[in-house]
């Protein structure tokens, strides 16, 4: 059987919903025009897992981001102290 119960599509659109708005709200944080961000929405795939669809974006777009992201304080949520496997609940080894 194929697609998910519609409790369980709720709950991971909730959670995709969730994530794509914490990265707008990071992404503003940043000093990011909302112009560059967008395209940023939240998506369920007929399985259920839920994703933040980024869209296209242009060069000068990516170019902000980064920058930014480059310069923005050392936290938690740095690469230098991220763990390396990057496995969950909703990725499969296929999937990193």
């Amino acid at each position: 059987m194929t697609g998910v119960d519609l409790p369980r599509w709720r709950e991971h659109h909730a959670a995709a919903v969730m994530a794509s708005e914490e990265s707008k709200t990071a992404l503003a944080g940043l000093g990011i025009q909302e112009r560059h961000y967008c395209g940023i929405r939240p998506a369920v795939t007929s399985t259920g897992r839920p994703y933040v669809y980024l869209g296209i974006m242009s060069a000068a777009a990516v170019e902000s981001i980064t920058t930014a992201l480059q310069h923005a304080p050392a936290g938690p949520n740095r690469p230098e102290s991220r763990a390396t496997d990057t496995t969950s609940p909703d990725t499969s080894a296929a999937e990193r």
